[in-house]
């Protein structure tokens, strides 16, 4: 059956390509539109009936805005600063609603409106007793005066009132706005303030972003800056400036990854081949299946995560060894002096098995991701699987057709001598004089490895800080290296976590449960503070107001002039006229009434929770506490009145803690599957039990190794580079497959002359997998960096353990010839 299909796709040749041409062209363009679909938010890569996406996503629906631009003006002359901050402001109101949902620069109305009613935000008790004290101080007056009291002698005590003590109460609740200079959001000394363009929700995703930041780049353009002082910069973060940045930070990666693949695996190819031609015709049908792979990824996802951005520099650097095994092969016979069709015959038939071997097990590797949940796996997976199909699909009929029609036009043989590899074979002799010290080194290696897996503690694996795994340069003096200034200015966290609820008495009751944890000393240190809209409506204002008019009426002037000065000061600012007026929410200013308003108009459905500004030095063990906190505490208030339902909480911390969970859920999942999968593979496809043996014996020592020096190095598990992994056990396989294979079909069961003849071909397609993930290395984003370096380690260390580790124990066994385990036996019958 083979025979005939090879046959047939080499007497057939040009319509082959004629077909496959066409059939390519229109996946170009899918392609193309996959590329372009790139969504680099970390929601992304978590299901979709994740609880924080289903949760953000009911939150986006809601709410009027969840994310903003953050436009940082830096100057010595605070003058200068403010008034640019205004203009801007007023240039940019004009792109309200459409491109821009609200701005804030400053609060000034806000705190003079909650200033003039001050005396309404004191507790009750306090109003109360500051009437009793001048009662009181009435009475003391009266008494100290009184001729009788002169005479009798009686000592009186004067009253007190500690009146800074009861404003410190107020003060410390409006303490997040009242250090605003003048109300404007900037730092104490003026060098440093922000105005904040809200994104609409209607307008969100990467280009509702693109015009909102390019909206603003224009007015600050047009107003320009250095007209208002020479000094003054500006500068950008919040999270759309974060997300602009990592977007085109991924797609510079993506095409700077692909173009060092590229020019280095065809340096590569050539130099091995010692043909140009031969390696364009390898890339020809390497790039056919990449567009294939990535036409299926359009109907099958369509998009790109984070994770699979990079799959095009994989599928180039991975998907080529089938190709390589074959052209090493097709040469190899054309040297024997066989014409074109009978080599690509015979290379196509004796490669064939071990190439799909190689090709199942790595897409068996790729399947197992596709299996799990996590959406930053199942993309990688199903790209990864699709792509070593093709890839392997395209070595056996695109390629040999291509090898074919250029062979009727010119030959590839210039030199009928055979290519060997210098450093295998050097690799050859050495483990041929000390095979005994190798394998020495290799177990020393071994005992090292399960020693550090035997200290493995999961909790210090796990990367949990995300500011580590995001795009270097937005971290060190980006979007997301300039929150620090937004904290600067606001003191406490601007983008809090949101929870919804059905209406206003379940908030508050939400919002009660929530200030219980807070008070918990378990859990108080996660929570800074908790808000609803009843912060900003004070209680009892009919009786505070009756009390400030008794205070009004009954302090006579005396007794107030009597007081200290800055006593003077406070009670004027309690005994204001317009603390006499009550105001419900709808009277609350528009910048504070905005944010509880959602987008059907109804008002104080939402609470929201401040954890401290120092949370990115949480561990997962707190990110964890503190959400599962937070949606026990609502869902509980929820199914009190609707069994079964949960209330949607969504935020940074939020997506944090299910990309923990779903690593540390998929992750082993994953990695279990594809090991079986491998194993499983190895054994139908082989099925005596020493190749089977010697087979897994490769795999298992590889990824042993990659494990400890992992561990020992100090690298760390997170929600990209744990797909290193699982490939590791398709890689660990693939070259033991391939070595072994053409052991099998050797006569002489020479298993040195194997890997001096074969192994060129095999470390040539280690040096072109190795080449795909180190292209990663040089990413900005350094959750790619981590994966490159995890996947590159995995790829040497299977690599020494199929080609040098395993081929050294034949010999030290072959050498020994012990009685009870003969290596003669054992190698006749591989």
């Amino acid at each position: 059956m083979m025979d005939k299909l090879v046959r047939f796709i080499l007497r057939n040749s040009g319509w082959v390509l004629l077909f496959s041409f066409l059939f390519t062209i229109p996946c170009i363009y899918w392609s193309a539109r996959l590329y372009g679909n790139l969504k680099p938010d970390l929601e992304e890569l978590l299901p979709k009936q994740s609880r924080s996406v289903k949760d953000l996503a009911e939150i986006r629906n809601r709410l009027q805005t969840i994310d903003y631009l953050a436009v940082l003006i830096f100057t010595e002359n605070p003058k200068a600063g403010k008034k640019f901050s205004i203009q801007l402001a007023n240039e940019l109101q004009k792109a309200v609603p459409n491109t821009i949902s609200a701005i804030e620069y400053k609060i000034e109305n806000e705190l003079k409106f909650f200033d003039d009613r001050k005396a309404l935000f004191l507790d009750l008790k306090d109003l109360k007793q500051i009437r009793d004290f001048i009662d009181k101080k009435i009475e003391y007056e009266k008494s100290l005066y009184n001729p009788l009291n002169i005479v009798s002698g009686v000592d009186l005590k004067e009253p007190i009132l500690d009146l800074k003590e009861m404003l410190h109460k107020y003060e410390s609740q409006s303490s997040e706005f009242s250090h605003f200079p003048e109300g404007y959001y900037a730092t104490p000394d003026g060098k440093k303030r922000v105005v904040l363009a809200y994104l609409p929700t209607h307008s969100g995703g990467a280009k509702g972003m693109a015009d909102l930041k390019s909206t603003v780049e224009k007015a600050i353009s047009d107003l320009n800056p250095k007209t208002f002082s020479p000094d003054m910069t500006i500068r950008y973060t919040g999270g759309v400036q974060v997300t602009l940045e990592e977007l085109g930070a991924l797609v510079t990666d993506v095409e700077k990854s692909a173009e060092i693949v590229f020019l280095v695996v065809t340096l590569l190819l050539y130099l091995f081949f010692g043909s140009w031609i031969a390696t364009i015709a390898l890339f020809i049908s390497l790039f056919m299946a990449r567009f294939w792979t990535f036409a299926f990824g359009w109907f099958s996802v369509g998009y790109l995560n984070a994770n699979s951005a990079f799959m095009g520099s994989i599928v180039l650097g991975s998907g080529i060894t089938f190709g390589v095994i074959l052209l090493s092969r097709y040469l190899e016979e054309r040297r024997s002096g066989y014409g074109p069709l009978r080599a690509a015959r015979i290379s196509m038939i004796r490669t064939a098995r071990a190439t799909l071997t190689a090709a199942l097990a790595a897409s068996a590797a790729y399947g197992s991701l596709f299996l799990t949940n996590f959406e930053g796996f199942r993309q990688y997976g199903i790209l990864g699987f699709s792509g070593m199909v093709f890839c392997w699909i395209s070595s056996v009929l695109i390629f040999p057709a291509l090898l074919i029609q250029i062979e009727k036009r010119k030959s590839l043989i210039k030199n009928k001598k055979p290519r060997k590899s210098l450093i295998f074979g050097l690799l050859c002799r050495i483990m041929n004089k000390i095979p005994a010290t190798i394998l020495t080194l290799s177990v020393a290696l071994t005992i090292f490895s399960i020693y550090e897996i035997s200290q493995l503690q999961i909790e210090n694996v796990i990367e949990t800080n995300l500011g580590n795994l995001r795009n270097k340069k937005t971290m060190t003096e980006g979007g997301a290296f300039c929150f620090r200034f937004l904290d600067e200015i606001f003191q406490h966290y601007l983008t809090p976590i949101a929870i919804l609820t059905k209406d206003q008495n379940q908030a508050r009751e939400v919002e009660k449960e929530i200030l219980k944890k807070k008070a918990d000393p378990t859990t108080s240190e996660l929570i800074a503070s908790v808000q609803t809209i009843d912060r900003f409506i004070p209680p009892f204002q009919k009786e505070k107001i009756a009390l400030v008019g008794e205070i009004k009426s009954e302090l006579p002037p005396r007794i107030f002039n009597r007081l200290g000065q800055s006593e003077q000061k406070m009670a004027k600012e309690l005994l204001k006229y317009s603390s006499l007026q009550p105001f419900s929410q709808g009277d609350l200013p528009p910048l504070i009434l905005d944010k509880f308003t959602e987008r059907d108009g109804s008002i104080g459905k939402m609470v929201l929770v401040e954890p401290p500004l120092t949370n990115s030095l949480w561990g997962p063990t707190e990110i964890e506490t503190l959400i599962h906190t937070l949606r026990d505490t609502a869902d509980k208030v929820a199914q009190t009145t609707s069994p079964g339902s949960t209330l949607p909480i969504a935020g940074n911390l939020t997506v944090t803690s299910d990309l923990l969970e779903a690593v540390s859920a998929d992750g082993p999942r994953a990695t279990l599957f594809a090991f079986l999968s491998v194993v499983g593979l190895v054994i139908i496809i082989f099925r005596k039990p020493n190749v089977v043996s010697l087979m897994l014996f490769a795999l298992v020592l590889g990824n042993l190794w990659m494990f400890g020096i992992m561990l020992a190095w100090g690298l760390k598990i997170n929600f990209l580079n744990f797909i290193a992994l699982p490939i590791t056990f398709g890689i660990g396989v693939d070259y033991g497959v391939n070595i072994f294979h053409r052991y099998r079909h050797e006569p002489s069961k020479d298993i040195l002359k194997v890997v001096r003849e074969t192994g060129g071909a095999v470390g040539l397609c280690s040096l072109t997998t190795i080449t795909g993930y180190s292209s990663l290395l040089i990413a900005g984003n350094q959750a790619f960096v981590s994966f490159g370096r995890l996947a590159v380690l995995g790829e040497v260390t299977s690599l020494i353990a199929a080609v040098v580790t395993l081929p050294s124990l034949l010999l030290v066994i072959q050498k020994l010839r012990a009685p009870a385990f003969k290596a003669g036996k054992v190698i006749n019958q591989i």
